[in-house]
């Protein structure tokens, strides 16, 4: 079977495209598990025969590279100009290289697959990430009975701290599980991402409903075991994306400025009561004042910015452990963390104001696509407007959750995050979802769980 998508020239399988997309999503978001299980060496081959395979899907296929981004590739460029001077330039150049094969393999996805299968194949990747991990933890809690460290890591004698364990075995305890990523907090975006694939595959009849029901179910559940606070908020934006976003494509586009208007002031009173019960919600969410530790750690971030505020210290992404000056300045608890905690913070010590303007233009720009993905109203040939697609919301809601976790976390520029999130870049610059022409892969759908939505975007 071939694809059929007009924006590749190519020829290229849809079976292939999709297997590429559920491997490369799957093995990122897992996390810690690749490694843990494979040893770094055997996860930087899995990582290189998928980086291999993104860049054959790319020669073949070969796809227009002129609509893509202009943001990323002006981001990535600045990026790389801070070689110049940076104190890590070994680290620098080594960065951009995977920074820059991540986007080639989001280009090859983004560039090969419809929205439609890209739903699809990000579904099944959050599904198995999902299903493993409670599968791994159970396994952990009922047969192990104790918390397990990294396998191929050796610490000696020396006391590992908590946030080092692989798994912690409080699945039956009412502790955080942190299955296959190793990490409760993105474990939860892993739960958060599959419900909002699995939903909207449900709202277009893409899966079954008792099996869609159940994964839906799952997912909360892990939402509620892994208790993160910053995934908590992410999901709370996502469900308000979503019901905006439908209550605007109630009303022809010509007519939307007083629910804009509206939708302002809400914003600001929302800031303004965030702002002022900031302690209250905290306190509410399970955190310190400082965001458990985050404050420290920014402040410290603040001050490496301050030495080089206009052109940054060097690209890097995520930190290199052998680097002493990003390595002691964000200690908790006998845990050194190599990020700062906030992706626009981390980029501005990185790269300097210059990048992140860029990097806020990159992140801005592809939100707005996504916004008009989702409220714009299409036409047939025949200038009628044509039935909502639920699809169409995907990129927003995945966008939205996203961004609001790269206020507390860095991971927005690199790993799963960063490929994922430059996929909707990609695709959202190519064609929005109203104007794609039918994939041979989309295969039937069952309108009946599409129904109230497409009256809802008819209106």
């Amino acid at each position: 079977m071939t694809n059929t998508w007009p924006i590749a020239r190519g020829t290229v399988s849809e079976r292939e495209a999709f297997a590429l997309a559920v491997a490369v999503v799957g093995t990122l978001f897992a996390g810690d598990a690749v490694p843990n299980v494979l040893t770094w060496y055997g996860a930087a081959a899995v990582w290189a025969l998928e980086a291999a395979w993104g860049v054959s899907v790319v020669v073949r296929a070969r796809p227009p590279i002129a609509r893509t981004p202009r943001s990323l590739w002006f981001f990535l460029a600045w990026c790389l100009v801070t070689v110049a001077w940076s104190h890590w330039r070994p680290a620098t150049l080594a960065s951009m290289v995977a920074q820059v094969v991540c986007v080639v393999v989001a280009f090859a996805i983004a560039s090969t697959l419809s929205w439609r299968r890209l739903l699809d194949a990000v579904s099944v990747a959050m599904r198995w990430v999902l299903g493993l991990s409670l599968v791994f933890e159970a396994v952990v809690a009922v047969v192990v009975r104790h918390p397990i460290a990294p396998i191929w890591t050796d610490y000696g004698d020396r006391k590992i701290p908590d946030a080092f364990y692989f798994s912690r075995a409080e699945l039956l305890t009412g502790g955080r599980i942190q299955g296959l990523p190793g990490n409760a907090n993105l474990l939860a975006m892993v739960a958060l991402l599959a419900a909002v694939a699995v939903a909207v595959q449900l709202a277009e009849g893409r899966i079954g409903r008792s099996r869609g029901l159940v994964w839906l179910a799952l997912a909360v559940v892990v939402l509620g075991l892994t208790r993160s606070s910053t995934v908590l908020v992410a999901a709370v934006a996502v469900v308000l994306a979503a019901l905006v976003a439908v209550w605007l494509r109630r009303v022809p586009t010509e007519r939307r400025t007083p629910r804009y208007l509206l939708l302002a002031v809400a914003a600001v009173v929302v800031v303004a009561g965030g702002v002022a019960a900031r302690s209250a919600l905290t306190g509410l969410l399970g955190k310190t004042s400082d965001l458990t530790g985050r404050g420290e750690i920014w402040d410290a971030v603040l001050g490496l910015v301050a030495r080089h505020p206009v052109v940054g210290s060097g690209w890097i992404g995520y930190w290199w452990p052998n680097i002493p000056e990003l390595a002691d300045i964000a200690h908790r608890n006998g845990v050194t963390y190599l990020q700062a905690h906030d992706a626009y913070l981390d980029v501005w010590m990185q790269t300097g104001v210059v990048g992140l303007v860029l990097f806020v233009a990159y992140v801005l720009t592809t939100l707005l696509r996504s916004w008009s993905s989702a409220t714009r109203v299409a036409f047939g040939p025949d200038l009628r407007p044509r039935p909502f697609d639920p699809v169409s919301l995907f990129p927003l809601l995945v966008v939205v959750a996203l961004l609001v976790q790269s206020v507390a976390e860095s991971r927005l520029l690199y790993q799963g995050n960063w490929v994922l999130f430059a996929v909707l870049a990609v695709k959202t610059r190519n064609v929005l979802v109203g104007e794609e022409p039918a994939s041979v892969g989309d295969g039937p759908r069952t309108p009946r769980a599409a129904r109230a939505f497409r009256q809802a975007g008819a209106r």
